[in-house]
């Protein structure tokens, strides 16, 4: 349903008054600038979650490939195998959490920012 001119409380979707469109402008360019920040804080966190989760993973793997090393009966092998096995389940578990909780972040970041944005210009 369009609203006319004419009725109380229409307000045009494009201002008519310059000062009002360069208000309109600002805010969207203030809206881009933001999103752009938060994408490049978002991917910089990725990015340091996947450097921590390499260390932690070739760290496990070293410490697992030397006790399987230091094995001297084939139960001890596979006992250390089993136990790398266990620790591989557990930090992938812990991985996928961390990824969930960064995923929520993201979320709720990306909602507020939209919701910062469909809100009108402060004059």
């Amino acid at each position: 349903m369009d609203r006319d001119a004419s009725q109380p409380g229409y307000r045009p979707l494009v201002p008519p008054e310059p000062p009002d469109l360069l208000a309109l402008h600002r805010h969207g360019l203030e809206m881009m600038t933001a999103a752009n920040r938060l994408a490049l804080g978002w991917m910089q966190q990725a990015a340091q979650q996947h450097a921590a989760l390499t260390r932690r993973t070739f760290a496990q793997m070293t410490e697992t490939a030397r006790r399987v090393a230091a094995a001297d009966a084939p139960p001890e092998q596979a006992q250390a195998v089993l136990a790398m096995l266990a620790d591989a389940r557990a930090l992938s578990l812990q991985t996928a959490e961390e990824i969930a909780a960064l995923m929520t972040r993201m979320q709720d970041e990306a909602t507020a920012l939209l919701d910062r944005s469909m809100r009108p210009p402060e004059a």
